[in-house]
């Protein structure tokens, strides 16, 4: 079935040609990510050891428990609060209010660059409601349940779970952006899809570390790791949403549904997400950036602004 271009206020999108520039700008990410070159990997007998107990241990029907991400504990009262848009405020007020902890990373979301919109800092999430409104708080409060799930607890490649979790936050947030523009309805599950998807390669990681882990003679291949990633990580992030129960549209979006309008947003949001981490690391230059939004068939007025909106210079 072709791929559906999708509207938006400034002009229409590609999803396949914004899948494709942004699978390629991943792969520099996994290469960062596992600090090696994005090349083919030369196998040892050992690395195919590794890819087939991986994939072993990944191509089942139920996941090991020890790489499962949870549900947050909090996740399905903020589906219900989404669900009542009447009392969505009041009842995001009271998530926040029995978690401190939640609470200090929602405000820290409010007051980066990504979200901030104002020179006063917002201090409190009543505050937050007012600047960010209830749509954006979702997004946030979904951001910061999740963001504890990325904290490395490995020797082996510690710098991946820290450098997907700040590409997801700029993902999230540029999915966001887009879906303003598209389909203003959209917003929170624009975010949402973005942080399901950033859940595969998380758990990719923990059976890449868990089998270097069980066999520490052999020596870690970070070009069979990028591999991997790219290989498994689409399929883990639909397991992981539908053994978390996310809607049958959240769903749609991560098995690349032409017709489902949040599967652009997932895309473009992950790959300005993406370019804007690795522009932020040095590993390509402005000039490369603005090529790659070219080649994924983005106006240049639609990749201005949002480019524009998630580095907080409007």
């Amino acid at each position: 079935m072709p791929r559906a271009s999708v509207p938006s206020a400034a002009g229409a999108v590609d999803a396949l040609q914004i899948e494709t520039a942004s699978a390629r700008a991943s792969l520099r990410l996994w290469g960062l990510a596992f600090a090696t070159p994005v090349e083919d990997p030369a196998y040892e007998p050992t690395d195919d050891l590794v890819r087939s107990n991986v994939t072993a241990m990944l191509k089942v029907d139920t996941l090991d428990p020890r790489l499962f991400p949870r549900r947050p504990a909090l996740m399905p009262q903020l589906m219900q609060a989404v669900n009542d848009p009447g009392a969505a405020a009041e009842r995001l007020s009271r998530i926040v209010a029995h978690d401190p902890v939640l609470a200090a990373d929602v405000l820290r979301l409010a007051n980066s660059s990504l979200y901030r919109s104002s020179p006063a800092p917002i201090e409190t999430i009543q505050r937050a409601i007012v600047v960010c409104g209830v749509d954006g708080l979702r997004g946030m409060l979904a951001a910061a349940m999740l963001r504890p799930v990325f904290r490395a607890s490995s020797k082996n490649f510690p710098r991946l779970p820290r450098l997907l979790w700040d590409r997801t936050e700029r993902a999230a947030r540029a999915a966001e952006l887009y879906a303003v523009q598209a389909s203003p309805a959209d917003r929170f599950e624009a975010q949402l899809v973005v942080l399901l998807c950033a859940l595969g390669p998380l758990v990719v990681y923990g059976a890449v570390v868990d089998v270097y882990s069980r066999n520490p003679g052999f020596a870690p291949n970070g070009p069979l790791c990028v591999a991997l990633t790219a290989e498994l990580a689409p399929s883990l992030s639909l397991h992981v949403a539908r053994d978390w129960e996310s809607s049958p549209r959240l769903q749609a979006a991560l098995e690349n549904s032409p017709t489902e309008p949040l599967t652009s947003a997932r895309h473009l949001g992950e790959l300005f997400g993406t370019l804007s981490l690795l522009e932020a690391q040095t590993v390509i230059s402005a000039d490369e950036r603005r090529e790659s939004l070219a080649a994924a068939g983005l106006s240049e007025a639609l990749a201005q602004s949002t480019w524009a909106a998630l580095h907080g210079t409007v």
